[in-house]
């Protein structure tokens, strides 16, 4: 019996050039509750310089939210 590992690499992408703020540093600001590239920006304690990376941001931020389960309080009843 052979048992075959797969090692997954998760490429740390760099968003905010001037913040060095990477998907990873999006995402856990999107874990902490920030749902806008300027929450994004104030949890890690930095504002826009170019604001080059908000589109990203925002991106990052509807991709985390449309993977998360939705409330059962926010389902409406039939």
């Amino acid at each position: 019996m052979t048992i075959i590992r797969i090692v997954v690499q998760m490429v740390l992408m760099i968003i905010c050039v001037c913040n060095r703020i990477n998907c990873k540093s999006v995402r856990s600001a999107v874990d902490a509750g920030a749902r806008s590239p300027k929450a994004v920006q104030a949890h890690h304690g930095c504002k826009f310089q170019c604001g080059k990376c908000s589109c990203s941001i925002g991106e990052i931020i509807s991709e985390e939210m449309d993977q998360r389960p939705v409330s059962p309080a926010l389902i409406a009843a039939e």
